[in-house]
């Protein structure tokens, strides 16, 4: 059990999105006794609704902890998704009787109603008494009543129980595809295929793997229909589940359809009529009425909402939207079966004659004032057809995330401004009457459910003269991509194809807008705008890589005291062609050409003083941004880069150089290379250095050994020395007893981290059957061969906050610090030292150190020399293991 648990934490940490991996690992925590572990694995997997299986485990767990109320949840979200299985009906009785509750009821793979505690009194079916022996073939919603009311489960989604997922295009001239039942995985989907020629029963049988967006849960099954059998159906064909509804991709055209006549409609300025919103829906209630409730808010009174309802299933929406006719605030419109969206939109556009309309998703929020400062976008100029607003989820006009406030900076940074593009974007798009007249509406023939069919509807506007426009002083928030489920990559992928076929070049164009990125500098304003609204009493820059490890911890830890000081902190990272600032994507600067630009910025921000953590991936010039602001510089150095290309001292027989003299630098990287993202040579980059360091009003390092390296290259610096951490806080040391000789090696374990010392160490540990087995806590250059050479495992990445609580779990007596190379402080010491383990490390650098003045021996750990055998390696460390694990060597 140790043994699998150790594995499948592993692949959790290697795949922590894979939710087969976490329902098995829960499964087997709660085999093991660990129902805590399990609950707290299991909870945000069901919160994915990745299926039935999840949740009947979830309150196992829940019911072995004790949380009788969270397991009735669970047990009623169990029935709501799948179909009965044993195991369900075993927990949810279980359950029913620990709660004191009546009974429970579901629907079995037969269709039929399945009921413990005492037959129902009342079974209703959409509002409709049924027997209860029925088989529920048909209907949304089944109500359950027994004679103390509502059983546990009820109401029960039949609909949903029923409805099969999927997706279809045409290949070759036949169709692939693929369907499952979410609720019951173990059947094969019957689907029907329909044309004009006739109608065919298609089985999906074989299970594939690899569906993109589907949980690893699931189930799918493969779709074919060769060519021969489409030629006979004739085109278009509809491939419809066992509800009755369009697969995603349904229905098919096969060859290229012509385009719609353009009409001849002259161009009419309407910008002072009203305005009409048109909204398709379907299902996702909460999202949708969110969204609704914002547009009736933000409407003026004389503009009609036109909501199409597009033969939704879900029985709360119908009734919300039905209140919302009758109170006269919306027209609906309801398809008596699913057209797609863009069917459902052009009921609405149709409905909204003579008008300017919007076409409006039902997953997104509109703020105040929207609809004027779209329409003053669209009428901006007369060759305007569409005008598109920006949002966190708007593909070419995205910005950020989806913040609320930001529609309020996008009108403060951007007012009246727009911005020429390729297309406009459905999620949100402003669409001119006489546009709309002349192209005419969405191609629905084409699109199936959509994506794609406003990118057509513009080219066909653009071909006729019209232009499109982003709303650059709009910002609408979009929750983006819900609707369609896990297939809405393949329809994406298929539609974009279409889209090709009809407009040979589209994909160019829009990579060549990408490209060239015409609304950056509306972005930037905008973050602009958010950086000074965020600003404080004074600020500090510090200059970094942003690349991990060590100097980003530091940087991360300098920045929290800043924080805690009332300061600012600026952390300024690279970015292509120049650098940005952290936290603002589109505050980037090109280096040297707006460094102006970014200390502008900065001068209201009141700095004090510029900290350079580490310059590479920059342009050197960055270091002028101090001179521009007119404060003092401080280096703050982590490593070897101010005078060594290789960074980490290590040359080509990947070991530590010895920092020899220049010529010998300058043949090691010539045959080993360099590790800066710049072409320079080692004379001219500790030449650079030494100006650098010189121009600095501190030189700040972390132990007493690099501050003497950076004497010796460069004599003429007094680097002041400032630990990274206060070594005298860490916990006592504790002993551990076993039976094997574990030690933890922490952190990412490169070359320079000692990967070749680890891995002669674990074969050498096998060839002698050593008592001894390492563990590294994070991840190594290669985890397959280190674990193959000897008694290895890997654990896996880990967050930081997660790191000692990983280590104490490993049970090791002692902490191996193979480190190669004069590390300059070394967090892995520190999380060893946090986790109360006593630490190994070669006499050299930072680490060597750090253990000698925190007390050596039987203090908190012990010093071994560099270039020690790994046999004489490993007989150290069996020794102090042992004794610290109370074992004989």
């Amino acid at each position: 059990m140790e043994t699998a648990l150790r594995w499948l934490k592993r692949a959790r940490r290697l795949l922590p999105e894979d939710d087969l991996v976490g329902l098995t690992l829960g499964s087997v925590l709660l085999a093991a006794g660990d129902a805590g572990g399990a609950m707290a694995l299991l909870r945000p997997i069901a919160a994915r609704g990745t299926g039935s299986q999840v949740w009947v485990a979830l309150a196992t767990a829940e019911v072995a902890c004790g949380t009788i109320e969270a397991a009735v949840r669970a047990v009623a979200a169990a029935l709501q998704h799948g179909v009965v299985t044993p195991e369900m009906a075993e927990v949810a009785t279980r359950v029913t009787m620990l709660a004191g509750l009546p009974g429970w009821c579901g629907i079995g793979a037969d269709w039929r109603l399945r009921c413990v505690g005492g037959p129902p009194h009342v079974v209703m079916l959409d509002g409709a008494a049924i027997e209860a022996s029925v088989a529920v073939k048909h209907g949304e919603t089944l109500v359950v009543l027994g004679a103390d009311g509502a059983l546990l489960g009820s109401p029960l989604p039949v609909g949903r129980l029923r409805a099969v997922e999927g997706f279809i295009a045409e290949v070759g001239g036949g169709l692939q595809g693929w369907a499952w039942h979410p609720a019951d995985p173990g059947r094969a989907p019957v689907l029907t295929l329909l044309g004009p020629g006739g109608v065919r029963s298609v089985v999906a049988e074989a299970i594939v793997d690899g569906v993109e967006g589907l949980s690893p849960l699931a189930r799918p099954r493969r779709i074919s229909v060769d060519a021969a059998t489409l030629a006979v159906l004739g085109s278009p064909v509809a491939m419809l589940g066992p509800e009755g509804r369009h697969l995603l991709g349904s229905p098919v055209w096969c060859g290229v359809l012509p385009s719609p006549p353009v009409s001849e409609v002259a161009r009419v300025d309407l910008s002072k009529r009203a305005i009409d919103v048109v909204m398709p829906v379907y299902g996702a209630a909460a999202e949708t009425l969110a969204g609704l409730a914002a547009v009736l808010a933000h409407v003026p009174a004389e503009s009609v909402v036109h909501v199409v309802d597009d033969a939704s299933s879900d029985a709360a929406l119908r009734a919300a939207l039905d209140e919302l006719a009758r109170d006269g605030r919306i027209r609906l419109y309801r398809h008596a079966e699913t057209a797609g969206f863009p069917g459902a939109a052009n009921t609405g556009m149709r409905a909204a004659a003579g008008r300017d309309v919007v076409l409006l998703n039902s997953d997104t929020v509109v703020p105040p004032g929207w609809l004027e400062r779209l329409r003053a976008a669209a009428y901006a100029a007369p060759e305007i057809g569409t005008a598109t607003p920006l949002s966190g989820d708007g593909t070419i006009v995205s910005y950020g995330d989806e913040a609320a406030g930001h529609d309020a900076v996008a009108a403060a940074a951007n007012a009246g401004m727009v911005a020429t593009l390729p297309v406009g974007v459905g999620f949100c798009l402003f669409i001119r009457r006489d546009c709309l007249d002349q192209v005419g509406v969405l191609r629905e023939d084409l699109f199936a459910q959509g994506y794609g069919e406003e990118s057509d509807f513009c080219l066909r506007a653009a071909a006729c003269g019209w232009r499109h426009v982003a709303a650059l002083d709009v910002f609408v928030e979009h929750r983006g991509g819900r609707s369609f489920g896990a297939g809405r990559g393949d329809l994406r992928r298929r539609n974009q194809a279409i889209l090709e076929r009809h407009h040979p070049g589209y994909a160019a164009l829009v990579a060549a807008h990408l490209a060239a990125d015409p609304l950056f500098e509306a972005r930037r304003r905008m973050d602009a705008v958010r950086w000074m609204a965020e600003r404080r009493e004074s600020a500090v820059v510090l200059v970094s890589h942003g690349a991990g490890g060590g100097v980003d911890e530091l940087v991360a830890m300098r920045a929290a005291a800043l924080l805690a000081a009332g300061e600012r902190p600026v952390v300024v990272v690279p970015a292509p062609g120049g650098c940005r600032i952290e936290g603002f994507g589109d505050l980037r600067f090109a280096v040297p050409g707006e460094l102006p630009v970014l200390a502008e910025l900065l001068r209201g921000d009141r700095v004090r003083h510029v900290e350079v953590h580490h310059l590479l991936g920059h342009d050197h010039g960055v270091m002028g941004l101090a001179g521009l602001l007119g404060v003092p510089v401080e280096s703050w150095l982590h490593d070897a880069a101010a005078f060594c290309p290789r960074i980490a001292l290590i040359g080509p027989e990947r070991r530590y150089c010895g920092e020899p003299a220049l010529d010998a630098c300058v043949a090691c990287v010539a045959e080993a290379g360099s590790n800066l993202v710049e072409e320079i040579g080692v004379a001219a980059l500790v030449a650079r250095s030494a100006a650098d360091l010189a121009g600095s009003r501190r030189v700040v390092v972390p132990s007493v050994d690099m501050a003497r390296r950076v004497r010796r290259h460069f004599p003429a610096i007094q680097a002041e020395v400032v630990p990274w951490e206060d070594d005298r806080g860490w916990p006592a040391i504790e002993r551990r007893a076993g039976t094997t000789v574990r030690v933890c090696v922490v952190g990412a374990i490169g070359v320079e981290k000692g990967y070749d010392v680890l891995l002669g160490c674990a074969a050498d540990a096998r060839r002698r059957g050593l008592a001894l087995e390492f563990v590294v806590c994070g991840t190594s250059a290669d985890d397959e061969r280190l674990m193959a050479a000897g008694p290895v495992f890997v654990t896996g990445r880990y967050a930081a906050d997660e790191a000692v609580e990983l280590i104490r779990a490993q049970g090791a007596a002692i902490a191996f610090i193979p480190s190669i190379w004069p590390e300059t402080w070394c967090f892995a010491l520190s999380r060893a030292w946090a986790a109360g383990l006593a630490a190994v490390a070669f006499d050299l650098g930072a680490p060597a150190e750090r253990i000698r003045a925190a007390g050596y021996g039987e203090g908190r750990g012990h010093v071994l020399p560099l270039g020690l055998p790994v046999e004489r390696v490993n007989d150290a460390l069996v020794r102090l293991a042992s004794a610290r694990a109370g074992l004989q060597p």
